[in-house]
């Protein structure tokens, strides 16, 4: 009994420990532009309460989002549990995400271990809808990793754009990819013409 006593307290430690692990960062926002103790613990006594808060998402959940991350980054499991519910609104998905977003950007500059937390947390949850919101709300190909398609045609649209410009430059569709100069150009529509100019001035000798 003893053993599984002791397995069992280990097994709550680790638990403990990987619930907590943001405690040992630092609030990114200074004393004076942090929420009120009661408003995060309130919000960690019941994380879902913020979804009632704000059922229309938005600025506002965006900003409070941001506001409870960059305060505690204990708040931070409660945050990523509501993108884990199925209550959560496409809506109120994506206001969450962009205010993570904002806390992890100001952690680069104060705190890189609680911005890649942030990061790594977004990435576990699977999600494509999610990671797709975060790197639309970070521009970061990071986490491409987890979500490559997403990140691929957010970066490959400007690339194609270039490359269908310089072919109907040519105009000359895909059979003279290497004559989409000038010669192409001019031997597209005059080309037969000129051909058949030619045989008509050799078949009078």
């Amino acid at each position: 009994m003893s053993v599984i006593k002791f397995a069992l307290r280990l097994a709550a430690a680790a638990v403990l420990a990987a619930t907590i692990s943001t405690a040992a960062s630092a609030a990114v926002y200074p004393p004076q532009r942090q929420l009120p103790a009661q408003v995060i613990s309130d919000f960690k006594g019941s994380p879902t309460s913020l979804l009632q808060q704000y059922p229309g998402a938005g600025a506002q959940l965006i900003s409070r989002v941001r506001d409870l991350g960059a305060s505690d980054p204990t708040t931070l499991p409660g945050l990523i549990a509501l993108l884990k519910d199925s209550a959560t609104t496409k809506d109120q998905m994506r206001a969450i995400v962009a205010g993570l977003a904002q806390v992890a950007r100001m952690a680069a500059q104060t705190d890189q271990a609680y911005g890649n937390e942030i990061q790594t947390a977004i990435a576990g949850i699977g999600n494509p809808d999610v990671i797709a919101a975060y790197q639309a709300a970070t521009g970061d190909v990071a986490i491409a990793a987890t979500g490559g398609g997403a990140a691929g045609g957010g970066t490959g649209a400007g690339g194609p754009t270039g490359t269908s410009g310089s072919a109907n430059g040519g105009n000359g569709s895909g059979g003279t990819t290497f004559g989409s100069n000038t010669t192409a150009n001019n031997a597209t529509n005059p080309g037969s013409g000129s051909v058949s100019g030619a045989t008509n001035s050799v078949s009078p000798r």
